[in-house]
Order: structure tokens, then C-alpha cells, then sequence
């Protein structure tokens, strides 16, 4: 924009240069036409003189400050171009700025993508997880709701159990009973007494008397008391 200003404010001195040329162009023609011809007095030949000395001088000045404002606007555009030289470099670097950013853009979409898909894995393992719980809720209910049954059922299978047991208790009970009443009988009950050996008019004979089989009568029924009386001791 400083520049534009310069070229324009440029661009009017060297109008008016080329006007005050033109004026002096013409001067010079009158000048001449002047010199030319003798009639004109000599007065208006110096005002004329003077004139174009002004215009002279306006000219050398005009010169000057347009010279000046060259120079003012050569040092901006030195100055402007060291900026823009400056403003380049800065935007090399942000275009290598941009570049790193674009690609760890790219790294960052990738891992965002994989950080996706690890989440919808870690979604259907929830998931999953979740049914699992489920399951193991319910399977809870039911281990509680067996648990809180586990009373009655062990109620009932106590007494279900105890019947059998206490009909075999009794039924035990009463074959003991007549055991022990039977093995009493047999143990308590008169032992059958041995013939008297009368005495005879026959010739007794000593050896047959000796091997008389009621000896043995005897001690069968002693043997068989003894047994009676151990079993029935080893039964109490």
C-alpha cells in the first residue's frame, strides 16, 4: 500500500514535470519568436527572462523533493522487501510447521482409528462381560433362592429320613428284646434232671454205667448256656 502512495504521488510529480517542460518549451518558442522580432520592447524580454528563471527554480526544487521522496520511497521498498524477505522465511517455517502438524494429523487419525477399534473390542468384551454378569446375578438368585429352600428341604429330609430310621430303631429294639427274652428262657430255664440209676436185681455192670450217654446230655446243655450267656453279653 506504501508503495501504491509512492507510485502515485511518483506518478503526479512527473505530471507536473511534464507540464512545467511543456510551459517551458513554450516559453522558449516565445522567446524565440521574440528575439525575432525587434518591435517588442525590451521590458517585456526581462519579465519574460524572469519568469522563466522562476520556473527554473521551481523546476530544481520540484527536482529536488521528488528526488527526495524517491530516495524516502527506495529505502521503504528496501526496508519492504527486507520484511518480506523476513515474512518468507517465517512462512517456510510455518509451512514446515504445517507439514509436521498435517503429518502427525495423519498419526494421530491412525491412531484414533486403532484407538477405535480397541474400543469396540473393549465394547463387545464389556458386553460380553456384562452377559456374564448377568448370568452370574441370576445364578446368584438361584443359589440364594436354593439356599433359603435348603432349610425346608433338610427339614423334610429329616424327617423323611428319620422314619426309615426310627421303624428300624424299633423294629431292632423289639428283636433284641425277644432275643435277650429268648436267650433269658434259655438261660434260666430248669436243666433237665439226670435219671437216678436205680438199683436193680440185675448184676449192674460198672463200665456200661460209666459209658451212659446222659454224661454227655449234661455237658451239651452246659455248653450251650455258656454260648447263650456270651452272646448275650456281648450284645449289651
Amino acid at each position: 500500500k506504501k508503495l501504491k502512495e509512492v507510485f502515485t504521488e511518483r506518478t503526479g510529480i512527473l505530471r507536473q514535470l511534464s507540464k512545467t517542460s511543456k510551459e517551458l518549451d513554450s516559453i522558449k518558442g516565445n522567446l524565440q519568436s521574440l528575439k525575432n522580432d525587434d518591435a517588442v520592447p525590451k521590458k517585456d524580454v526581462q519579465r519574460i527572462l524572469e519568469l522563466s528563471h522562476k520556473q527554473r527554480e521551481e523546476m530544481k526544487s520540484l527536482q529536488t523533493a521528488l528526488q527526495k521522496q524517491l530516495d524516502e520511497a527506495a529505502e521503504r521498498a528496501e526496508k519492504q522487501q527486507a520484511t518480506i524477505k523476513f515474512l518468507k522465511m517465517e512462512m517456510e517455517k510455518k509451512t514446515k510447521i504445517i507439514k509436521d502438524l498435517q503429518q502427525e494429523n495423519k498419526s494421530l487419525k491412525n491412531k484414533l482409528l486403532s484407538g477405535n477399534k480397541l474400543c469396540d473390542i473393549h465394547a463387545e468384551e464389556s458386553k460380553k462381560i456384562q452377559a456374564q454378569l448377568k448370568e452370574l446375578r441370576y445364578g446368584k438368585k438361584d443359589l440364594i433362592f436354593k439356599v433359603s429352600t435348603l432349610p425346608q428341604k433338610t427339614a423334610t429330609l429329616k424327617n423323611s429320613a428319620l422314619c426309615p430310621i426310627l421303624s428300624l430303631s424299633l423294629s431292632l429294639s423289639l428283636s433284641l428284646s425277644y432275643y435277650i427274652i429268648f436267650l433269658s428262657v434259655l438261660l434260666f430255664q430248669d436243666i433237665p434232671k439226670v435219671p437216678r440209676i436205680t438199683t436193680s436185681k440185675l448184676p449192674v455192670n460198672v463200665e456200661v454205667m460209666r459209658r451212659d450217654p446222659t454224661g454227655v446230655k449234661d455237658c451239651q446243655m452246659v455248653k450251650v448256656n455258656l454260648y447263650c450267656y456270651y452272646t448275650l453279653m456281648a450284645l449289651r
